[in-house]
């Protein structure tokens, strides 16, 4: 029986894309399916302007041949791919041999673009599992046009649940990060565990999860952790702390407090949660909730699917309008139309949930209507922030007051090395990360992988137990 091995295809000393294929026997595990941050193509997204993006109707290709996502037929729809040269695909990876499993499953550990953006591509047979949360979120970012569908048949997973694929098992673990869903996986063969943290973050609003994902760590034991460090820099000591979530929408409440005008608010819909809570707060205060309308169509279609995480929230019960003059032709939210003129006549009642491109708005929302020089925009953990030349634009010539509420959805490097201490695993791996090699790893010696690389567990655990850094 082939024992089991790790290939590493994506996250190896860069920031995103973490693909990692698992495999024993006849079976493999392939987690994530996105694409690095630092690739010649970064899949678009809605809220940023993109100036390089791949060709459409050719973008599969296109990431084959730039060496983006892994070069394994089996994994893509056959459609997007026909007649490419797998020849050429190969020379990109050094012509090297990759397993070859009767089975291949994808676990998907959430729904940012660098962990998922290639499940519109996967093959329609392919396997895919998810948390039930990261789904619902999923669907509605299809229907806002965030991401593009999938042929796949997702299968939803139950916090803890354990899903048996015969030759090992992967145990779905919840964990805490800025996108609603988000979760880790512990793989059991038998013989090796490996715990995969997925991305992670310490000071978010659910900690006690990672405090669980410790724990059922070290009832295992683990042999193998592979955790994020998307923060670790080479001076991983000078890395500010992060506020904690609670402490950030406690400013967030203020602001709304001391605001006399308009408060645009730039938040990540992936962050439901945070979505959800800032809705309830704005509405406590008073404040009329209008969004643009692929945000609207994220939180309604999510919520529709059914988000448990926000079972009971009182956001679901707060009024929503959208405003007209962005509802692109195919969103359908089931709100009512609040054109421009509407707002700018209430400014000071109003929280506008709004997205980057959309810019252009704050002229008509700035020069009609009174309270000229009042409002206040916020930006929270979005992908574009408050110092880009476009937004310092808009912010100066409108004498609009701006905010950065963020905390980021990434561990702190002392709380990386905390984690890897209390699990105390016989090695680790840091992906995810330029620098990985900065990572206080208490004492666990670090393996680290090549982009390419196919290797065993056991040589993994040799190497660690040699003390031989690669």
């Amino acid at each position: 029986m082939q024992e089991a091995q790790l290939t590493f295809f994506g996250g190896v000393g860069k920031s995103g894309g973490v693909q990692v294929l698992y495999g024993k026997g006849k079976q493999g595990l392939m987690f994530d399916f996105g694409v690095e941050h630092s690739s010649l193509l970064f899949p678009t997204q809605v809220t940023l302007f993109e100036p390089v993006n791949a060709t459409p109707g050719r973008e599969l290709r296109q990431f084959l041949l730039g060496g983006m996502t892994a070069p394994l037929p089996e994994l893509y729809d056959a459609q997007q791919i026909e007649g490419l040269d797998w020849a050429a695909v190969r020379r990109v990876w050094g012509n090297r041999d990759f397993p070859d499993y009767d089975r291949i499953h994808l676990y998907i550990g959430h729904m940012h673009t660098d962990h998922m953006a290639l499940l519109p591509f996967a093959h329609p047979d392919l396997p895919v599992y998810m948390s039930h949360d990261s789904y619902s979120l999923f669907r509605g970012m299809v229907a806002g046009r965030h991401s593009k569908d999938t042929g796949t048949k997702i299968t939803t997973c139950d916090d803890l649940t354990v899903v048996d694929f015969g030759e090992f098992t992967m145990q779905v673990v919840e964990m805490d990060h800025n996108a609603t869903g988000a979760s880790g996986i512990i793989i059991d063969d038998g013989t090796h565990r490996i715990a995969y943290t997925g991305d992670w973050r310490r000071q978010g609003k659910h900690p006690d999860k990672i405090d669980r994902f410790i724990r059922l760590c070290q009832s295992k034991p683990i042999d193998v952790l592979i955790t994020e460090g998307t923060r670790l820099t080479s001076a991983p000591s000078t890395v500010p702390l992060q506020i904690t979530e609670e402490a950030l929408l406690a400013s967030f409440a203020e602001i709304l407090r001391e605001a006399e005008g308009l408060v645009y608010l730039q938040m990540s819909p992936r962050d439901l949660e945070r979505m959800a809570d800032m809705i309830a707060i704005a509405a406590d205060q008073g404040k009329s909730i209008v969004m643009e309308a692929s945000l609207a169509a994220v939180w309604h279609t999510a919520n529709r699917e059914g988000v448990r995480v926000l079972h009971g929230h009182p956001a679901l019960d707060v009024p929503v309008q959208v405003i007209d003059a962005a509802i692109a032709e195919g969103i359908e939210v089931p709100y009512p139309a609040v054109s421009l003129e509407e707002v700018a006549g209430r400014k000071h009642e109003i929280v506008y949930f709004f997205k980057f491109p959309d810019l252009a708005h704050m002229i008509e929302l700035e020069t009609l209507g009174g309270l000229q020089g009042q409002s206040h925009f916020i930006q929270s953990d979005y992908s574009v922030k408050i110092e880009h030349a476009a937004v310092s634009k808009f912010l100066n010539t409108y004498a609009i007051t701006g905010h950065s509420l963020s905390n980021g959805g990434h561990a702190h490097p002392e709380a990386l090395a905390s984690l890897i201490g209390s699990i105390a695993p016989k090695t680790v791996i840091t992906l995810h990360s330029r620098f990985p090699e900065s990572q206080d790893t208490r004492g666990v010696k670090p393996y680290f992988p090549v982009k390419g690389e196919t290797v065993p567990v056991s040589s993994i655990l040799e190497a660690a137990a040699s003390g031989v850094n690669r």
